[in-house]
């Protein structure tokens, strides 16, 4: 399991070099930061509105994963944040809901099936047994992020927006949260 300070190097495909650890209080500057270097597709797309800058208080909640619930990983480069992979902890408390954002100059590089696949170790290892997410029916990358990177995904529209569901294996000697 990825500890709150350890850092995991990955090689993209194109050779970049990219550390994915957790998300941290101290990252609240660099996700600011990050968010403001978004494209307004991608942000869209991310928070299926119109979302220009994050909130301060925003920022915060979202460096402040309890880390069993609710856990997020940065993935970085040059000390910048380039990707962020979140999951929430939902009814059941198997199901977790996931999203996943990449900026710009680093999407259809490999980093969110990167992030996916961490992201998805990390939920087993916390007693996550399906990942749910909700995609814009327009987001062709993100429809095709979990089943590329090998999840079998069932899906279904709920008010218009896609949902993919996929189970993921359990790590041996996880226990399963108290229901």
């Amino acid at each position: 399991m990825l500890e709150v300070m350890e850092v995991e190097n990955t090689v993209l495909a194109d050779g970049t070099m990219v550390g994915i650890r957790p998300i941290k209080p101290e990252d609240i500057a660099a996700l600011v930061e990050f968010h403001e270097g978004l494209s307004f597709g991608t942000v869209y797309r991310r928070f299926f509105g119109i979302h220009p800058h994050l909130a301060m208080q925003e920022a915060e909640h979202f460096c402040a994963a309890d880390t069993v619930d609710r856990f997020a990983l940065v993935a970085v480069v040059d000390d910048a944040v380039v990707g962020v992979a979140r999951m929430e902890r939902v009814l059941p408390a198997t199901t977790a809901e996931v999203a996943f954002v990449v900026a710009d100059r680093f999407q259809h590089r490999g980093l969110g099936r990167v992030l996916a696949l961490h992201l998805a170790a990390a939920a087993s290892e916390r007693g996550i047994t399906e990942l749910v997410a909700d995609i814009l029916p327009d987001n062709l990358p993100m429809l095709r992020l979990l089943p590329d990177a090998g999840f079998a995904v069932t899906v279904s529209l709920v008010g218009g927006i896609v949902r993919q569901a996929c189970p993921i294996p359990i790590q041996s000697g996880t226990s399963l949260p108290a229901q």
